[in-house]
C-alpha cells in the first residue's frame, strides 16, 4: 500500500512538473522572440491558453491532494483493521484459556476395590443367595448378575448401594437352573467383582437339605503340651451355630461355641485349666444335629528323642467327584503313615506312604466318578497315634 501511494505521488508530481515547465518554457520563448525583434509587433493574446493551463494544473494539484487524502484514509483503515485483528486475536486467546478445564490435583485417597461376600458357597435350586458387596460407588445403581460356567448371564437384577458403598441383595434362584458351577457378578460403574458358587439338585440318597449336610471337623494337631491352645476347624452351613465339648481323661468337660462364617468355615478354641491332664482327650463337635468325634493326646511337655508330633489335615473340606484328596502333616521320620477313607455307606479305601527324613508326608486319594456323595471319614495313623478327619464329596 505504501509503495502504491509513493508511486502515485511521484507520478503526479512529475506530470505537474512537466506541465509547469512546458508553460514556463513557452512564455520565455515568446518573450525572447519579442525582445529580439527591433520593430514592434502585435503580441498574440495567450490569456485563455494560460488560464486553461492554470486550470489544468490546479486540477492536477487537487487530484494529488484528493489522492493523498484517499491514501491517508486507506492508511487509517488499515491501521484500524490491524488493531481490530489484534483485539480479536487477544479475545480468542482468552476464550481458549477460559474453556480449558482446570486440572484438579490427583486424589490422595486410594480407590476401594469392589468385593463380594456370599452367605455360603453351595445352594439348592430353590435357595436364595444372600449377597453382600463392599466398595461400590455410594448411592449409585448396582447391577447384580448370575453367570453360568460359560459366562452367560442367566439372571440380571439391579439395586442401589448405600451411602457407604455397601450393597445388600437377596437373589432368588430358580428350579429351572441346572446344577453346576456359577458366579455372582456385581457391577458398580467401571468396577466389577466375581464370586463363585455351586447349585445342587435335591438328591434322594441324601438329605433334602443337601447343602446343609456339609459338616467337617478336625484339630490342628493330635498331640498337645500343657498351655497349648486346642484348635478345631472345619466347614458347615453358613451362619449356623456350632458347639464343641472337650473331655479330659478324668471326665472333666470344657465347652465352647461359635457361629460358622458366611463362607462356610469355622474355628473353635479350647483352653482348659492348667495344668492339663496328660493322656487321651475326646472332643465332640455338633452342628444341626450332626456330630463329629475327635481325639487328641496331651503330653507332659518333656521332650525326648522318642517323642514326636503327629498331625494330619486335608487340603480342603469339600470335594467333587473326580477330585484328588490330599492329606498332609508330620509324623515320626521314615515311618509308615496309613489313611483309611470310609464312604457314607461304609466302604473303605486304604492308602499308605512313608514320612520323609524331616517327618513330613502326603497321602493322595482319587475320588472316582462312581463314588458316593456325602460325608466321608478319613482315619490317619502313624505308629501308635491316629487322627480322624471328615470331608464332604459332592457330584
Amino acid at each position: 500500500m505504501h509503495v502504491l501511494r509513493d508511486y502515485a505521488i511521484i507520478t503526479l508530481g512529475v506530470l505537474t512538473l512537466l506541465a509547469t515547465s512546458a508553460a514556463v518554457y513557452g512564455i520565455l520563448t515568446i518573450n525572447t522572440q519579442i525582445q529580439a525583434k527591433p520593430e514592434q509587433v502585435k503580441i498574440p493574446d495567450y490569456t485563455a491558453e494560460l488560464d486553461s493551463l492554470k486550470s489544468q494544473v490546479d486540477s492536477i494539484n487537487s487530484q494529488i491532494g484528493s489522492m493523498s487524502n484517499i491514501l491517508t484514509t486507506l492508511d487509517t483503515v488499515k491501521n484500524n483493521v490491524a488493531d481490530i485483528n489484534g483485539k480479536l486475536t487477544d479475545l480468542e486467546s482468552k476464550s481458549n484459556t477460559t474453556q480449558q478445564p482446570v486440572s484438579s490435583p490427583p486424589s490422595t485417597t486410594p480407590p476401594t476395590s469392589l468385593a463380594i461376600i456370599l452367605d455360603k458357597s453351595i445352594y439348592l435350586q430353590t435357595d436364595a443367595v444372600q449377597i453382600t458387596a463392599i466398595g461400590a460407588n455410594p448411592q449409585k445403581i448396582v447391577d447384580v448378575e448370575l453367570l453360568d460356567n460359560t459366562g452367560f448371564v442367566v439372571l440380571h437384577k439391579t439395586t442401589w448401594s448405600d451411602s457407604t458403598g455397601k450393597v445388600l441383595y437377596t437373589m432368588q434362584l430358580s428350579s429351572a437352573l441346572p446344577a453346576g458351577n456359577y458366579q455372582v457378578k456385581v457391577i458398580s460403574d467401571q468396577q466389577s467383582s466375581l464370586q463363585s458358587l455351586s447349585i445342587m439338585t435335591p438328591n434322594s440318597t441324601t438329605s433334602t437339605t443337601a447343602s446343609h449336610n456339609i459338616f467337617t471337623a478336625q484339630t490342628d494337631k493330635t498331640v498337645y503340651n500343657n498351655g497349648d491352645f486346642i484348635q478345631v476347624l472345619g466347614a458347615g452351613p453358613a451362619n449356623t451355630s456350632i458347639t464343641g465339648v472337650l473331655t479330659s481323661p478324668t471326665g472333666k468337660t470344657y465347652s465352647t461355641a461359635t457361629t460358622i462364617q458366611s463362607d462356610g468355615s469355622y474355628v473353635m478354641f479350647f483352653s482348659p485349666s492348667q495344668p492339663y491332664e496328660t493322656g487321651n482327650w475326646s472332643i465332640i463337635v455338633t452342628n444341626l444335629g450332626q456330630t463329629k468325634s475327635l481325639s487328641i493326646n496331651v503330653g507332659s511337655g518333656i521332650s525326648s528323642t522318642s517323642s514326636y508330633t503327629f498331625t494330619a489335615q486335608t487340603d480342603k473340606g469339600i470335594y467333587n467327584r473326580g477330585n484328588l484328596i490330599q492329606v498332609s502333616g508330620t509324623g515320626q521320620p521314615s515311618t509308615t503313615v496309613s489313611g483309611i477313607f470310609t464312604s457314607p455307606s461304609g466302604q473303605t479305601h486304604t492308602v499308605t506312604t512313608t514320612t520323609n527324613s524331616d517327618g513330613t508326608y502326603a497321602l493322595f486319594f482319587s475320588i472316582s466318578q462312581s463314588y458316593e456323595t456325602g460325608n466321608w471319614v478319613i482315619s490317619v495313623t502313624n505308629l501308635s497315634q491316629s487322627m480322624t478327619l471328615s470331608i464332604y464329596v459332592q457330584s
